[in-house]
């Protein structure tokens, strides 16, 4: 079974909606925003049914996807897959090991899977690296005036 995902708004709150019921509450989440792990919240609803969420602190919504891609950084290419997508960053993965360090910048280029398959190609920042094969990459610019931009409206 999947714990459900409440994203947290910007006044550092959560709606949480009953499966059993559809009752939807607000719950002030502030204190959590700070830990590191995963938080887990259980509830009761008024009519009596109880289950569990997870809290999503994203700024954005990340959509998982499966795009061919390369890597490029110092004219080494890392060919691989873009695994999630969000309008701030993408997930890499890599098919060989990539000596990639936290702060790098790189370029990326992939396809989309929209009806022209629009080649994208922009710098990221490595924020986070999961292993030698899988990095948390954010853009360096976040304002999509191409077929990206266009990919968030339509397909997210």
């Amino acid at each position: 079974m999947t714990i459900p995902k409440v994203f947290v708004n910007q006044e550092l709150k959560a709606t949480i909606a009953c499966e059993s019921c559809g009752q939807t509450y607000t719950k002030d989440v502030s204190k959590f925003i700070e830990h590191k792990a995963q938080i887990r919240l259980k509830y009761t609803c008024k009519c009596g049914h109880s289950s569990s969420v997870s809290l999503e602190r994203r700024q954005v919504f990340r959509k998982e996807v499966r795009f061919k891609g390369i890597l490029i950084q110092n004219k080494k290419q890392h060919p691989g897959l873009v695994t999630d997508l969000s309008r701030n960053g993408i997930r890499f993965e890599t098919r060989e090991r990539a000596f990639l360090k936290v702060g790098n910048t790189a370029e990326v280029v992939f396809s989309l899977d929209n009806p022209t398959h629009s080649e994208i190609h922009r710098l990221i920042r490595i924020r986070k690296a999961f292993s030698g094969y899988k990095f948390g990459c954010e853009f360096v610019e976040t304002e999509h005036l191409d077929d990206l931009g266009k990919y968030f409206l339509f397909h997210f």
